[in-house]
């Protein structure tokens, strides 16, 4: 057993060295192009995070003529939509529309996207929640690579945590993490993961797509498996890694409200293999993520057991080589790294990554008030 688990760490090893290095052949897009840009926000009793939202989106030093901003009221019974209101009376860039009555079989998120989508003008798509905030060069950070005809999707990094505590700080690290697969995968060209929170799409190639008709019945997947059928067509997935491009969202309040966070993540993890525009070189790297994260588990429970050195291998190993990944990526992006705070992610990364990889399918997802059973 001990020797598998070494054997599959190696190869996992090799799988991370292979990511990082694309980080270096990383280069900032300078574009002089300005295509007209729609900003699409779905939100949901946000009345307490919309106001730095709007304002944020306001401060853009994007051209103002390019620019317009849909916000969808997703059914909230709080005030956000008549803080929305008083917004679009100081900018009529600001467009507010009402989700409408949620068909059947499509996700209510998806659905008021939908909407957002069929109203803008814009040449270019770029998502974000209600809740994230970020800096006035967001617009023109996210849609400078737009100059390339070949790339039909940006995804940018978005981490979550912005508090100073304990709590914050460790989600603050896992976000990275996930932000750093995102972006060295889609350098490599086999891009593994996005956030809605931060996307841009050319809107000629969300259309060629059909939107969102294929996954309409998935509660999540308005991001990645969107990622997924963009690239089925034959467009570049492109990284921004500008540290000017980075969108803030607070982490979740509590480990419970993690849970079902990460739940909701994982749980399209089974239908990924009954997908036929999803490729081949994803699919083995989840397994080989999964199966890696197991054989960590296993070996840090029978070091316990047994306080044999040769069981530490497979969890030093890896954590080396993640470490090494992530500060890469946090050099690249210029921001900050605690050291602390990953080593105290390593010990439990592998437990939730196996627990919610296994159960994630299964459970029902609750988001927003909103309960929905995984598909299968």
């Amino acid at each position: 057993m001990i020797y598998f688990s070494i054997i599959i760490i190696l190869i996992y090893l090799i799988y991370i060295l292979w990511l990082s290095s694309s980080f270096k052949s990383y280069r900032n897009k300078l574009s002089s192009i300005k295509p007209k840009v729609s900003v699409i926000v779905a939100a949901r009793n946000e009345e307490s995070k919309i106001v730095k939202l709007l304002n944020c989106l306001l401060n853009q030093t994007y051209p103002k003529e390019q620019l317009e901003f849909i916000l969808i009221d997703d059914h909230s019974d709080d005030n956000t939509k008549k803080i929305i209101k008083d917004f679009i009376k100081k900018d009529n860039r600001i467009f507010l529309l009402n989700s409408k009555k949620i068909p059947n079989k499509i996700s209510p998120k998806k659905w008021a996207l939908k909407q957002g989508v069929n109203k803008s003008k814009g040449e270019i798509l770029l998502f974000t929640d209600a809740d994230c905030f970020f800096g006035s060069k967001w617009v023109s950070e996210m849609t400078s690579f737009f100059d390339d005809s070949k790339i039909g999707m940006v995804l940018g990094p978005s981490p979550l945590g912005v508090s100073n505590n304990f709590w914050s700080k460790t989600i603050y690290v896992d976000s990275i993490g996930l932000d750093s697969i995102m972006a060295a995968s889609a350098l490599r060209n086999m891009p593994l993961t996005a956030s809605g929170r931060n996307m841009a799409i050319r809107k000629k190639v969300f259309d060629l797509i059909n939107g969102y008709d294929s996954i309409n019945k998935f509660i999540s997947g308005d991001d990645d498996l969107i990622m997924h059928l963009i690239q089925n067509k034959g467009y570049k997935i492109f990284p921004c890694c500008n540290k000017e491009g980075i969108v803030m969202s607070p982490a979740p309040s509590n480990f419970y409200s993690f849970i079902k966070q990460r739940l909701r993540f994982a749980s399209k993890g089974k239908s990924y293999y009954g997908l036929n525009f999803v490729k081949m070189d994803f699919k083995l790297s989840l397994i080989l993520i999964y199966i890696t994260n197991f054989l960590v588990l296993i070996s840090q429970f029978n070091y316990l057991i047994s306080f044999k050195i040769i069981w530490l291998i497979p969890f030093l190993v890896k954590t080396l080589v993640d470490f090494f990944f992530l500060k890469s990526y946090s050099k690249l992006l210029k921001i900050k790294f605690e050291n602390f705070i990953y080593l105290f992610n390593s010990l439990w990364h592998p437990i939730y990554i196996v627990v919610f990889g296994l159960f994630g399918p299964f459970i029902e997802i609750d988001w927003k008030g909103r309960k929905a059973k995984p598909i299968g």
